[in-house]
């Protein structure tokens, strides 16, 4: 089967972008590069031009996300798996790839409305990558910018989609069972990092839970915390490390309001030998002491 192997970008709509280059270069240590209009900004954290870009349209979430593969060949190849499963796939035009920095694309909608893109040759930024801050850089290269949560409305659609469609390969599975419901999680790998995707089988607030950045160093990841408490961004989750992918992290917030993820030293998987895990809690194996509220917390609020 044909695969993408990274996420490659994502889309963010923001009403303050302002703002975001602030988070961006004060506490992440990302570079920001202007847009081609006023309504659009990129934010750069290796050798690529870009990783995230911003959009001034007010929406505030997750706008699309860009999966990369390795060549026009599985480009070509993983356009065919969709639309043989049923999803529809619409060609990018060349306006589409110079917009994106990108030598080709093709669009597609994900099981949870998330404007999907798979694309191929991504130029490289030229100039080197210098952070906006004291830090290290972080980790990305062949396994991407890091990790995305989305939210589903069936978790069983989303892991067809991204398993049998795209190729992903599962990682492992979540299934907490409390007095109000049942919470179910899927972690996907499409390259050695634990996860580019997770899954959250509850109707969210936005698209989005929450984007996840890997420093190079432990160091960069207490540093940015410190940063947070002096500059007042607010820590919705506070340090601890993971149980299944064993990420120490924080996650702050941002100025459309969900979660940015800062963490070092990621697990990392090899395909030829591991299992698929299952787990029935999302607890950590220390710290993240708010995190099973950030989980449960949208469907609470429904009830």
């Amino acid at each position: 089967m044909a695969s993408v192997s990274q996420l490659g970008y994502v889309g963010i709509g923001t009403g303050d972008e302002k703002a975001w280059h602030e988070l961006a270069t004060n506490i992440l240590g990302m570079q920001v590069i202007p847009g081609d209009d006023r309504s659009t900004s990129y934010l750069r954290m290796d050798e690529c031009h870009h990783r995230l870009e911003l959009r001034s349209n007010g929406s505030d979430d997750l706008e699309f996300v860009g999966w990369e593969v390795p060549d026009p060949a599985t480009l070509q190849r993983v356009a065919q798996q969709l639309e043989d499963g049923g999803v529809k796939v619409t060609p990018g035009t060349r306006d589409d790839a110079d917009d994106r920095r990108v030598v080709d694309l093709f669009t597609c909608v994900d099981p949870n409305g998330i404007p999907t893109e798979v694309f191929c040759g991504r130029p490289v930024n030229q100039q080197p990558f210098h952070p906006a801050r004291p830090m290290s850089g972080f980790k990305t290269g062949g396994m991407g910018l890091g990790h995305i949560l989305v939210y589903s409305a069936s978790l069983d659609e989303s892991v067809r989609f991204y398993r049998d469609l795209l190729g992903f390969r599962v990682s492992d599975f979540t299934e907490v069972r409390t007095p109000e419901r049942k919470i179910r999680l899927a972690f996907l790998h499409c390259n050695p990092r634990h996860h580019s995707i997770a899954l959250l089988e509850a109707p969210g607030p936005k698209r989005i839970n929450h984007v996840m950045f890997e420093c190079n160093s432990l160091d960069d990841v207490g540093s940015g915390r410190d940063l947070c408490l002096r500059r007042g961004v607010p820590i919705g989750i506070d340090l601890g490390r993971h149980m299944n992918d064993h990420v120490v992290s924080f996650y702050m917030g941002n100025p459309s309001n969900f979660a940015l993820e800062y963490g070092w030293n990621g697990r990392t998987i090899d395909d030829t030998t591991w299992q698929v895990e299952h787990y029935t809690s999302v607890d950590s194996l220390w710290g993240h002491p708010q995190l099973r509220e950030l989980v449960t917390g949208p469907a609470s609020q429904e009830r």
